[in-house]
């Protein structure tokens, strides 16, 4: 990417300063290519809690309102992370401001709007990444490697599932703001990983879903055809006894992928056609050199190119709506690619 910064550190700037925010500060602070110069949240008391929580950052302005914080600071690059349906405003307006944008999972909550930043991306020539940080790990990365790529031959089924004790509170409980529930949540990693690695683009989807007491979907059964052809379920289980886990298939032409467990945990499996296992060794399969804020931040640099373009929030996003236009109107519905 040609740099729009140079000679000098990138400055960052935040627009939401939750937990999740936090650990995007933690991950800039210690970048010696970048610099924090602002802040912003709506809400007084989580300014607060980030001055007491990160004592480092202390000094750093802070704003209740995006729009003056990048007039005042002049950010090269905002990090947003904020109730989803609030996305795409905040990023569209800072593109439209000359400012990158690195958007916390989903990127939006429609395929229209991810077209719409995609296009703003394009006429700008600025930074559009998206939060999906296990594009950045080396287990992951050799799942697209010999999947999506075809090392096993076409895949012909998919199968993936995600369990949590997901009781879907604060904000992401309400529609108006989260968009939707689970799928729409720690959901979003899954999708977007099953879409990625596999290489899969699925063309219709069928879905059920529960919302268990909540306004929003906590269980999530779906099934989905793809070109080649092919056909595969996706499952999200909100309402579980056990913590955080997940598992996926492909079955191709010519192995069988398996992949269990979870960040620290993860396991892979390879299965030759006469049904050999082969364990991956994990420990030996690299991560990215960076972190998805450090890719960012060296994107903006022109030293590093996007490693979750604005093309896999797309992705998401459509796969997302075909699923929730489906339960809406108990038919199969297209994916808006």
């Amino acid at each position: 990417m040609p740099a729009l910064v140079s000679g000098r550190k990138v400055r960052v700037s935040f627009v939401g300063t939750g937990g999740n925010a936090r650990a995007h500060m933690r991950d800039v602070h210690r970048d010696p290519l970048a610099e924090i110069v602002a802040i912003c949240d709506t809400s007084a008391q989580a300014l607060a809690d980030t001055a007491t929580r990160l004592p480092e950052l202390a000094g750093i302005p802070q704003f209740s309102d995006y729009r003056a914080m990048i007039a005042d600071a002049r950010p090269d690059g905002v990090i947003i992370s904020i109730p989803h349906t609030l996305h795409y405003e905040a990023a569209a307006y800072a593109l439209e401001h000359g400012v990158s944008v690195e958007v916390e999972k989903p990127m939006t909550c429609t395929p229209a709007d991810a077209r719409s930043l995609i296009a703003l991306r394009d006429r700008t020539g600025l930074v559009l990444t998206v939060g999906y940080q296990r594009h950045f790990q080396g287990v992951w990365r050799w799942v697209h490697e010999h999947v999506a790529s075809g090392t096993y031959g076409p895949v012909h089924f998919v199968e993936a599932w995600q369990c949590q004790a997901w009781g879907g509170g604060g904000w992401r409980g309400v529609p108006e703001l989260s968009g939707g529930g689970q799928l729409n949540d720690s959901g979003s990693h899954l999708c977007d990983i099953m879409l990625w690695a596999g290489g899969v683009r699925p063309s219709e989807v069928f879905a059920f879903q529960e919302n268990r007491g909540l306004r929003v979907d906590r269980i999530s059964a779906i099934s989905f055809r793809f070109p080649g052809p092919g056909v595969g379920t996706l499952a999200i289980i909100g309402e579980s006894v056990r913590g955080m886990d997940e598992g996926m298939q492909f079955w191709c032409r010519d192995g069988r992928v398996r992949v269990d467990g979870i960040d620290s945990s993860v396991r892979v499996t390879a299965y030759t056609p006469d049904g050999a296992a082969q364990p991956v060794a994990v420990q030996e399969v690299s991560d990215y050199p960076v972190s998805k804020d450090g890719n960012f931040v060296r994107c903006i640099l022109g030293e590093d190119a996007p490693q979750v373009p604005a093309e896999c929030g797309l992705a998401v996003a459509a796969f997302t709506e075909a699923v929730y236009r489906s339960v809406a109107t108990h038919a199969p519905a297209e994916v808006d690619w």
